[in-house]
């Protein structure tokens, strides 16, 4: 018997992201903004980037969905926590997952609202993960962190990964795709690095950079998700990240205006969440464009807005 036409990998993906912004959803936004980019994803005013990121997670979720049973996950640099918590609700009843960061206060937070039998949050530096603590996990996963480090400090990550992880083992690695972009770069100001399709498979097929024996790239793709980052960058998105850019060299280089730049930054995301936000979000209209490519995903750069990289140790 043919499945029935909701029951394909694309359908379940579609619903994998809708279950997780429910999710997220439900949670109440915290009053405190301790994030380097102002705000967590669940205190986001632009609601397609909530949907992009529950997107990502919703891909750990559909590439593993033959891992098997008992599964012990290991998220590094999970945040605030709130998709963590999400994930964990929604992931098979036997997995565990341990979340981890480097901040105490997003920590501290995440242990306080998000609790859950099966989700333990822990704090642990991604440039300075011990591996005894790597081997510890089935699979390991890094969520739009990747482009936060420069490209040595991310090549040095998955060799201390691969010396970790166990035969068998798996990474899972999602960033922004910048293929659309005319610009190789946006600007933003936490970011090192902003991949393409090609660019990140050549990261990943130098072995001086990644020892893992197997890696393929997937995308997730949305014409539309893609075509209004896009226009929202030329709009005026481009020069508001290079000021951005331009205020966080200027407090990395006089301590003063880094203070005076982080209190600016709280202020005006406080103000910003009074700001009642839309509920006209046309979440079908959404997920009616969004899919999970696993095959020939090299052929679409036009409407591709996040690479998923799945590795795997011999």
């Amino acid at each position: 018997m043919m499945p029935a036409a909701t029951d394909t990998p694309t359908a379940r993906f579609r619903d994998r992201v809708r279950s997780l912004w429910q999710e997220l959803e439900a949670i109440e936004a915290g009053k405190q903004y301790d994030n380097l980019e102002g705000g967590s994803v669940e205190q986001q005013r632009d609601r397609r980037l909530q949907l992009h990121h529950c997107a990502n997670y919703a891909a750990v979720l559909a590439l593993l969905a033959d891992a098997g049973p008992n599964l012990r996950l290991l998220e590094l640099g999970c945040g605030s926590g709130a998709l963590s918590y999400a994930l964990a609700r929604l992931m098979p009843a036997d997995w565990q997952l341990v979340a981890t960061d480097y901040s105490e206060s997003l920590l501290g937070h995440a242990r306080e609202s998000f609790r859950h039998e099966r989700l333990r949050f822990e704090l642990l530096d991604v440039r300075q993960a011990e591996p005894g603590r790597l081997a510890e996990a089935d699979i390991v996963f890094l969520l739009e962190v990747i482009e936060h480090l420069p490209q040595h400090e991310a090549a040095a990550l998955l060799q201390r990964l691969h010396g970790a992880m166990r035969p068998g083992g798996r990474l899972v690695v999602t960033t922004l795709d910048r293929s659309p972009f005319k610009r190789p770069f946006s600007q933003y100001a936490p970011h090192f690095v902003e991949y393409t399709f090609r660019s990140l498979s050549d990261f990943l097929s130098d072995r001086a950079n990644s020892p893992f024996e197997s890696f393929r790239v997937h995308r997730i793709t949305s014409a539309r998700i893609a075509g209004e980052s896009v226009r929202n960058e030329n709009r005026g998105g481009y020069l508001v990240n290079r000021l951005q850019r331009w205020s966080f060299a200027m407090g990395e280089q006089y301590p003063w205006a880094g203070r005076m730049r982080e209190r600016l930054t709280s202020a005006v995301f406080r103000l910003y969440s009074l700001v009642p936000r839309s509920r006209e979000f046309d979440l079908d209209g959404y997920l009616e464009t969004i899919d999970l490519v696993q095959d020939n995903a090299e052929s679409r750069d036009s409407d591709s807005f996040s690479l998923v990289a799945e590795l795997r140790k011999a």
